[in-house]
């Protein structure tokens, strides 16, 4: 007869991939064949945060585990650090890692972590706090074929080195993110593209040498582009024509800058979808974020947004700044296909929100981006049952909303 104990380990292992966390754990203290079977999954994915930090050293690592057990290391595919508690375990841990596909290191940690990323032959996906020595950045260059690269913070010796290292991966990279990189400029951009025709995805963000009109100047070096997310400023100058092949673009974010008390900064935003609306891209997506949540999105640019890109659009959304009922109501008139809307939920003004969600016929999803009330120190607003309720009603498809760390799905108000 067919037990659970006497299952093939390669069953287990196909029904222990639809588990995540401590649902893994649970699943290895069952038996022995459960444990043998869960191992390759539990180890596949190791994501080291702030709550496992707090509990260190009276929990064991999953590193001082690979190390107690070299074997574990044959499984592990994806390494993240977010928190630089057991250094000396990790990097001992990484150098055992052969298989490591992924590395993502967020915490400015990564200088010994160097020489054990070396060698690693799989490794394709890789995000670090770059802020590195002339030497620490030559070993960094080392590393070869990588299909997606994200350096935070990176300092000037990466960036000197970066269009060096750039023809190592320059027919693999797809990928490219740049971010709060204050030095650097259009030329090491410049010469960093010029060797990337085949890039999908540009994301220039908070870097404070290179604006909005450079980057729109230096994409013709890669007309492949699907996603591009850039830093917009106040500067007027005008965009270099003629406008770039974007044909193939999707996805559009913008993080806009404000400075000035009357700001140009709407006129910018529409000058950059006129610029590459020469395209005529399909977009599928459209992300903005402004300084302030207190600063509210233009109806008119609205308007223009979905003039030009309604009919395709499936994804919205406005992170840290505030939109109108009324460009609400423009956006579920003239989106006919949006999937997802990520926007700050105007709890005081529910009923014409509600109203306002009978004309998105396929909208599934919605985030609501208003998270400074939690932290503040007035009085929070935030949803409750019946509002979700409410909401759930007149959104036809509607059936997940997420507000905080709260997230309401549509089955708990079926019969």
């Amino acid at each position: 007869m067919v037990t659970a104990d006497n299952l093939n380990l390669d069953v287990l292992e196909s029904i222990f991939f639809y588990l995540s966390g401590n649902d893994l754990s649970s699943v290895a203290l069952v038996s022995r064949s459960f444990f043998a079977g869960v191992i390759p999954r539990l180890y596949r994915r190791i994501m080291f945060r702030l709550n496992h930090a707090k509990r260190y050293p009276r929990v064991m690592s999953p590193f001082k585990a690979i190390l107690a057990h070299p074997s574990l290391a044959t499984h592990t595919r994806h390494i993240g650090i977010l928190h630089p508690v057991f250094l000396s375990e990790c990097t001992r841990a990484l150098s055992l890692c052969n298989n490591l596909q992924s590395f993502q290191c967020t915490v400015n940690a990564v200088p010994p972590l160097l020489p054990s990323l070396q060698g690693k032959e799989r490794l394709q996906d890789l995000r670090i706090y770059a802020n590195l020595t002339t030497l620490q950045s030559e070993k960094l260059a080392e590393i070869a074929n990588l299909t997606n690269l994200c350096l935070d913070f990176g300092s000037w010796n990466v960036l000197d080195v970066l269009p060096r290292w750039t023809p190592k991966f320059a027919k693999t990279l797809t990928s490219l993110c740049l971010y709060m990189a204050n030095e650097l400029n259009e030329t090491v951009l410049d010469k960093v593209l010029q060797q990337l025709p085949e890039l999908q995805a540009l994301h220039i963000v908070g870097c404070g040498q290179v604006d909005h009109v450079t980057v729109l100047r230096l994409v013709s070096h890669t007309p492949r582009l699907e996603s591009l997310s850039l830093s917009t400023t106040e500067s007027l100058a005008p965009i270099s024509q003629p406008p770039p092949s974007l044909q193939h673009l999707k996805h559009l974010a913008l993080d806009t800058r404000y400075s000035m008390m009357s700001s140009p900064a709407p006129q910018v935003l529409s000058s950059i979808l006129n610029h590459i609306q020469a395209s005529a891209p399909a977009l599928l997506s459209f992300i903005m974020r402004l300084p302030e949540l207190k600063i509210t999105v233009g109806n008119e640019f609205i308007e223009e947004l979905v003039k030009l890109h309604g009919h395709t659009l499936r994804t919205l959304a406005f992170i840290d700044c505030g939109v109108s009922m009324e460009s609400i109501a423009t956006i579920t008139e003239s989106c006919p296909n949006m999937e997802r809307l990520e926007l700050p939920i105007p709890v005081k003004d529910m009923s014409a929100f509600a109203k306002s969600l009978d004309k998105a016929t396929n909208l599934q999803t919605i985030i609501d981006t208003n998270t400074h009330s939690a932290h503040g120190h007035g009085p929070n607003v935030s949803l409750v049952r019946d509002n979700v309720r409410h909401l759930m009603m007149h959104g036809a498809q509607l059936r997940k909303i997420v507000s905080g760390k709260r997230v309401w799905k549509v089955r708990i108000f079926q019969s």
